[in-house]
């Protein structure tokens, strides 16, 4: 029990990295002083966890723009210190979904929407503040960008503007371009990301493999 409570509160888990020998992957969050952490680990010691694991980490470095605090191993954070939780659970649940080898480098901001059938591009308009844009003749272009604007609202509990619906900001006022990317698919598709956010509430709690049934 003691272990469990030192990682903090667990904001999301995979009960099964397919691409892992099945282990258990946890992600905590902390608090270290005003600054918001986060933590991956597992229980298991299957000799491939610890490397999974600091690819899991790596990826949420490169596909998030965190960065490690260096305050412990495996310690995660964003550089304006705040949590953006539900965002970094979504790219946490994103990266365990790739095996290791393709765990890469950030995500463009540009990116194929079919059902507006043209390419969506995200621009950054201020400090932390993001317009969906699409060309000029796209058709179906502006309703795409607002549905896209919605999805990040939603995904990243950022701001729509209320003047201008294909415009959204991080309430820390800070830039994020890799989570934007990171999550630009899903803000896409944002009814399926809703799905698997009702089935991660619905998961059970990460055990150490000694009381695991």
């Amino acid at each position: 029990m003691g272990q469990t409570l030192e990682l903090g509160r667990r904001v999301e888990l995979v009960s099964m990295d397919t691409h892992c020998h099945d282990i258990s992957l946890g992600l905590y969050r902390q608090e270290v002083g005003a600054k918001l952490v986060y933590l991956v680990h597992t229980y298991h010691i299957h000799a491939d966890a610890k490397i999974r694991v600091e690819m899991i980490q790596n990826g949420l470095v490169n596909r998030a723009g965190m960065l490690l605090t260096g305050e412990r191993e495996h310690l995660v954070a964003f550089p304006c210190g705040h949590g953006h939780e539900k965002a970094v659970r979504r790219t946490f649940l994103e990266v365990c979904k790739s095996p290791n080898s393709e765990i890469g480098d950030s995500l463009p901001l540009v990116r194929w929407d079919k059902k507006a059938d043209c390419e969506l591009t995200i621009q950054l308009e201020a400090a932390g503040t993001y317009r969906i844009t699409a060309p000029d003749d796209a058709e179906l272009g502006p309703r795409r960008c607002q549905a896209v604007a919605r999805g990040f609202s939603k995904l990243c509990e950022m701001r729509v503007d209320e003047s201008d619906p294909t415009v959204v900001s991080f309430e820390c006022g800070c830039d994020h371009d890799e989570l934007m990317g990171s999550l630009f698919f899903r803000a896409q598709n944002v009814r399926s990301a809703m799905k698997d956010d009702a089935l991660s509430a619905a998961r059970g709690t990460l055990a150490a493999p000694g009381n695991q049934d």
